[in-house]
């Protein structure tokens, strides 16, 4: 029956399901398209900002490799010729050239092998009787042979200016220089590559690979530890490149690229990204739209394939109801309803299995009401057996420990007996004091298996307290110290002391006299340690005795088991169940120093407990 708990029925679980299985096909298909074509955006437009600056950087190229062929060409001119004292063909070679170019803007000067200009057109004063001959530009460059030099200064007169210098060499030997100056504040060929037809929102830099800013020409350097550094600092190492970065506030786009033609000049081109990514933030609305409209149309389906699914299901839900509640077969319209799909034939299955379990529903609670009734005698007899069994083993148990404590009282009876006859058939025998001897030796033996009896048979009661375990080894060594003697056996202990545990006193030292008894019995030398590991306060008795047999091991903590004439057979079991008592182990295995048997006595200790 439907819960009344669950306030969604079958139809709109699998409404939900369906519908969110469609959304997120379409939304992860619509995403991952968004965003590889975000990705896809953001590469072209990094691949179309480096072309920029690198089709600047060759038209700027190209521009400066004709300015150093024009001075080039003056400088191989046959009118230049600063030996002669003439300088009136040198005059006139500038004037033709600032008439007839447009290269060469604002003043081409003649400069002597000392460094003085010599000749200026136009014939300006600011240009007239300039020295450069101290510079350090002018020594590199007559220092450099033949080659062009680029120089950027900044003019009182005009302002910020490109100086290209054409080294004059007569016979390998330099002897003067034409110099073409071309000022960024007035019309030239340098700086339409830099400002002509960019996109929207562009900034143009033209500097040298030292941070000087050339263009624009109210800048000077470029700020140590901004972006447009890290910009030029990158052109050291490739020709041309786009990073993106932060600068004027706003993440923006940088594509450099090296001018070369003997200069060290880099163009740098900035646009913010929101300015490049336009088109693409066009693009992921559209794409948003579509995926929206999808998800609508997802819902839609998922509502009308739940219906569909769902009308033979509901079906099967009452059939169902009838088998729980054991109501009578379907009706005979049914078959029209389903259909003759998948679905169809899946109800229709399901209502012939609806019949059957109907039927074997009788057959079964007839057979369930024979077997209660075998099943409720079974028990009973089993109840019966198990009770004789405890019996038996009840009887077994104390049969065995009346025939243990039985064989005791008889050999020491016996033993008193035989004695008491010869005491009694002659008093004044020189026996009698041996015999007196063996008395109280069997009649201690007698209180022995007594008290040992006791002992093993009464559950024993701990009293914890904080106790030194060398103390309590040592008061047991003590105790048994007529017997260590009467043996001649060596004790060593080995316990650091004030070795800290909580444990029953008197239960411990009960353990540890009897393996210390046990180890005595059987060699001359015993060796007792006693350490702290892994939690756990560790105690060994070794002896170097001949061990134990592999019967002995099996049952040395059997009741009643003993393999000496005069043991009781209870000392082991005592003290396993004191041991047991304190959560701790007693194990059993060979002396690997002594070659007797080794007595392991493991006991946890709580973390809090200190050892000294």
């Amino acid at each position: 029956m439907r819960g009344t708990n669950d306030p969604l029925t079958l139809r709109t679980k699998l409404s939900l399901v369906l519908s969110v299985l469609l959304v997120l096909s379409i939304g992860l298909t619509g995403g991952i398209l968004i965003y590889q074509s975000a990705q896809n955006a953001r590469e072209r437009l990094t691949r179309e900002h480096q072309l920029l600056a690198e089709n600047r950087a060759f038209a700027l190229r190209d521009n400066l490799e004709i300015l150093e062929d024009e001075l080039a060409r003056l400088a191989l001119s046959p009118q230049v010729d600063l030996s002669d004292e003439d300088p009136s063909p040198e005059a006139q070679l500038l004037e033709d050239t600032h008439q007839h170019s447009v290269l060469y803007n604002t003043a081409v000067l003649l400069v002597s092998a000392d460094g003085e200009c010599v000749g200026a057109v136009p014939d300006k004063p600011e240009f007239k009787n300039r020295r450069f001959g101290n510079l350090a530009w002018f020594q590199a460059v007559k220092n450099a042979g033949s080659d062009v030099m680029f120089h950027v200064a900044d003019d009182p007169s005009v302002g910020r200016t490109v100086n290209i210098v054409q080294p004059i060499v007569r016979k390998r030997k330099f002897v003067g220089a034409l110099m073409g100056i071309i000022a960024l504040d007035q019309a030239n060929i340098i700086v339409p590559s830099l400002r002509d037809k960019l996109p929207p929102n562009t900034e143009a830099v033209l500097a040298d690979k030292t941070g000087r800013v050339i263009f624009p020409t109210d800048r000077a350097l470029v700020a140590p530890e901004s972006q447009w550094a890290h910009v030029v600092h990158a052109a050291l190492l490739d020709e041309s490149g786009a990073v993106s970065g932060r600068a004027g506030g706003e993440e923006s786009l940088f594509g450099f690229a090296t001018v070369q033609a003997r200069s060290d000049f880099v163009v740098v081109f900035r646009r913010p990204w929101w300015a490049l990514i336009e088109n693409v933030q066009r693009q992921v609305w559209v794409l948003a739209t579509i995926l929206l409209f999808g998800v609508l149309v997802a819902a839609g389906a998922g509502l009308w394939f739940s219906a569909y699914l769902t009308r033979p299901l509901e079906l099967l839900r009452r059939s169902a109801v009838r088998i729980a509640t054991g109501q009578g077969g379907p009706s005979t319209d049914v078959h029209a309803v389903v259909g003759g799909d998948e679905l169809g034939a899946l109800v229709n299955d399901f209502l012939e299995m609806e019949k059957r379990i109907l039927e074997r529903d009788r057959e079964l609670r007839e057979a369930a009401n024979t077997l209660e009734q075998r099943v409720t005698s079974r028990t009973r007899e089993l109840e019966a057996a198990q009770k004789a069994l405890v019996e038996v083993e009840r009887f077994a148990a104390m049969g065995k420990t009346s025939a243990a404590i039985a064989h005791e009282l008889k050999n020491a009876l016996n033993g008193l007996g035989m004695a008491v006859e010869l005491i009694v058939e002659n008093p004044t025998s020189p026996r009698v004091a041996r015999l007196r001897t063996r008395v109280f030796s069997e009649i201690n033996r007698l209180r022995d298996v007594v008290d040992s009896l006791s002992s093993f048979s009464r559950s024993p009661r701990l009293d914890k307290r904080p106790e030194d375990l060398s103390v309590v080894v040592h008061r047991a060594v003590d105790t048994l110290g007529d017997l260590i003697a009467d043996r001649g056996a060596e004790v060593v202990v080995d316990i650091p002391p004030h070795l800290m545990f909580e444990c029953d006193g008197h239960k411990i030292q009960g353990v540890v006299m009897n393996l210390l008894k046990n180890a005595v019995e059987a060699g001359r030398k015993v060796h007792i340690r006693a350490r702290v590991e892994d939690g756990e306060a560790i105690l060994d008795v070794a002896d170097d005795g001949p061990g134990m047999s592999e019967e002995a091991r099996l049952h040395m903590f059997e009741p009643f088991f003993t393999t000496k004439p005069n043991g009781t057979g209870l000392g082991l079991p005592t003290s396993l169940r004191y041991v047991q008592a304190h959560g701790g182990k007693l194990e059993a295995q060979a002396a690997p120093d002594l070659g007797g048997a080794l007595l392991k006595v493991r006991i946890p200790v709580r973390r809090e407990e200190s050892f000294g």
